[in-house]
């Protein structure tokens, strides 16, 4: 027999956790493929929604690199709007005008473009309606709004617009060339603003959320051209970016919070509100632009007229603002970020008292941690609709006395400054990348704010729940297409935990971290696709993950791998476990095992994903110490393998303990 004299040599050069395979193998390749959840999905073959690897993979060409990163020709259209809008509060109507100066980068001569008109997801008969039953989160509750537009014009021209549900198409007179032409498209508007709404604006009473509220122009990109997918309710938003200069007109009384930088706040603010302001812009310290007495004084106190509160939002994809008579406005800064909350009191909860706070708290533990927060201002704020999130601005729902209560939907709402705000994907077509990866960045956020907190065993029970009941898609279904019920699961939770996963056990932390930031930095207010988020994690971890991408991206099977039999065996004096391990789905994954041995010591081996090449089966032969009484596979107990009943052999050594996911 071969002597296995190299093998300990090589055993006695490495430490316990040091990855190595010493073992001759058996493979065998079975007929078939067994799997803990039925087929496999294939996306082409079974899901008509699906989009092909020609979408998710463009490139790599002179836009997008092979490395993940854009290419030296790389263009992105750009949108700048001018926007004045008054609200009725009486009528609960917003009436508005717009006018958008479009420019044309493309390499095309653009004879038509495309806007986005989302407020007709209200109108009888909307594809969302059909979808998405009355009571649900994403359906319209009986209401019955959409736009009413007039004095459509492009460079001052009148056209007529073709609307498609909730998109419009307004054929150009005079075509912006390519390289830089441009267009001046000029619309008059209004709607009714719905109550509660579908969970993206509304009102309650006197309180008003407002996003969606102008026609808002569809991405032109390299990929797919125009994108035109109608807004349905539970897929969000993908957008062009520029600066908006936009006024609200509101009763005198009113409070505005909005995207950007108040421009005006000697004409709607007092003095001493204005000296507050500026003390909070400065101060680590929450300070009280507006009181309690004082919101309380201004609820039932009446002023006749109006006034108008003028904003400024540079380098964004979206603008959104609220109003109140009666908004508490907290304000505390962080690195030149004034962090505002506004809510009313007490209907919000004695836990907004701590919004302001929680607000900073989160923009420097993301800024921290992936990348600097661009903007000069962020805004919490109070009101129906229990989270969503615009560039400088979220709503947030209503909370009770514990600063707990809302720092969950606070967080996650600012998390997505990151994704999609700054790096612009395309939410319509790919939760994963922005609730997703948002989810991701949670985790950490929770670990540091509550220390001893594990977010990733609540992450991965929410995406067992919907394999058990059989509601899983693929992380490349697009978000309208996923069961509602299972949103949060496919849209949220399992992008985490494979995220986390690829972090913790395949990448590892330092390199992942790194491999994100970049990705990060280098798509900053661009348009990535997921091709080149897998590229650039590729290059950056010097790792071929086309396995991985391929197993938890474009399909719904679960990790199981199994021990099947630990035997001994001597050679030459020397003792070697024989470990035989199936993979029971058509997960592929590196293997961590702990081996104990008679005299409660433990020796942990590990075995790369190469291991499964050529088939379901593999038979280590690892040297040990001496007989072994138990073996346990995944001594972390962080791996998502869903079958743990197969995971030891024997008396098994102990798991780690449970330590925080986000480790280093």
């Amino acid at each position: 027999m071969k002597s296995y004299a190299f093998l300990l040599a090589a055993l006695a050069a490495c430490t316990q956790q040091t990855p190595v395979i010493l073992a001759p193998v058996r493979m065998e390749t079975p007929a078939t493929t067994a799997t803990t959840t039925g087929s496999v999905f294939d996306t082409q073959r079974d899901d008509p929604f699906a989009t092909t690897n020609r979408i998710d993979w463009p490139g790599p060409n002179r836009y997008r690199s092979s490395s993940g990163v854009p290419g030296p020709d790389y263009w992105q259209q750009r949108a700048d709007y001018t926007i004045a809008a008054s609200l009725d509060t009486v009528a609960a109507q917003l009436n508005g005008s717009v006018e958008i100066r479009y420019t044309n980068n493309s390499p095309d001569t653009l004879r038509y473009v495309w806007v986005q008109v989302d407020q007709n997801l209200y109108r009888a008969g909307s594809k969302g309606s059909a979808l998405f039953p009355a009571d649900s989160r994403w359906g319209v509750r009986g209401f019955q709004g959409g736009y009413d537009l007039t004095d459509v014009e492009v460079n001052r021209t009148s056209v007529r617009p073709r609307i498609n549900d909730t998109m419009m198409r307004l054929d150009l007179p005079t075509p912006p060339p390519a390289g830089g032409g441009k267009a001046t498209i000029s619309i008059k508007y209004s709607f009714r603003v719905p109550e509660h709404g579908s969970d993206r604006m509304g009102r309650d009473s006197l309180l008003f959320e407002i996003a969606q509220w102008y026609p808002r122009m569809a991405v032109y990109d390299d990929v797919r051209g125009w994108n035109t997918d109608p807004y349905l309710g539970q897929g969000e938003f993908y957008l062009e970016y520029g600066d908006f200069d936009y006024s609200v007109t509101v009763p005198a009384g009113y409070t505005v919070a909005g995207s950007g930088v108040l421009q005006n706040p000697e004409e709607v603010l007092t003095a001493e509100q204005r000296r507050r302001l500026g003390t909070a812009s400065r101060s680590t310290d929450v300070v009280q632009i507006i009181t309690q007495s004082e919101a309380a004084t201004a609820k039932t106190r009446q002023i006749a007229g109006t006034k108008t509160w003028r904003f400024r939002a540079q380098h964004v994809r979206d603008v959104a603002w609220a109003g109140a008579p009666d908004f508490r406005w907290d304000g505390t800064n962080w690195n030149g970020v004034l962090a505002q909350a506004y809510y009313e009191f007490p209907k919000a909860g004695k836990a907004w008292e701590h919004a302001a706070e929680q607000t900073a708290w989160t923009i420097r533990q993301y800024s921290q941690l992936f990348l600097p927060y661009p903007y000069a201002q962020a805004t919490s704020v109070a009101g129906p609709v229990g989270g969503m999130e615009y560039p400088m601005f979220v709503m947030v729902g209503y909370g009770n006395d514990d600063p707990a209560s809302i720092f969950g939907v606070l967080n996650h709402e600012h998390g997505h400054e990151w994704f999609p705000m700054i790096v612009g994907s395309n939410e319509r077509r790919y939760a994963w990348m922005d609730e997703g990866f948002n989810t991701y960045l949670n985790a950490f956020a929770s670990e540091a704010r509550y220390p001893g907190e594990n977010a990733y065993p609540g992450y991965l029970k929410n995406w067992g729940d919907a394999v058990t009941q059989g509601t899983q898609s693929p992380l490349m279904t697009a978000p309208d297409n996923i069961a509602a019920s299972a949103l949060g699961a496919i849209g949220y939770r399992k992008p985490a935990v494979v995220l986390l996963t690829l972090r913790n056990h395949i990448v590892g932390p330092d390199l992942f971290d790194a491999a994100f930031r970049e990705y990060t930095r280098a798509w900053a207010f661009k348009h990535p696709t997921p091709g080149d988020f897998f590229r650039s994690i590729e290059n950056s971890a010097g790792q071929d993950l086309s396995w991985f991408w391929h197993s938890f991206f474009y399909t719904t099977d679960v990790l199981d791998i199994g021990i099947e039999s630990v035997s001994t065996r001597t050679s030459e004096g020397e003792t070697f476990a024989v470990i035989a391990l199936r993979r029971n789905s058509s997960i592929p994954f590196p293997v961590r095992l702990r081996v104990g041995y008679a005299d409660g010591t433990t020796q942990d081996f590990s075995l790369p994903v190469n291991i499964w090449a050529r088939g379901n089966r593999f038979e280590a032969v690892l040297p040990v110490r001496g007989p072994v009484t138990g073996v346990r596979l995944w001594p972390d107990p962080s791996v998502p393998d869903w079958n743990s009943s197969n995971d030891t052999w024997g008396s098994p050594p102990p798991a780690n303990r449970a330590g925080p996911v986000t480790r280093e």
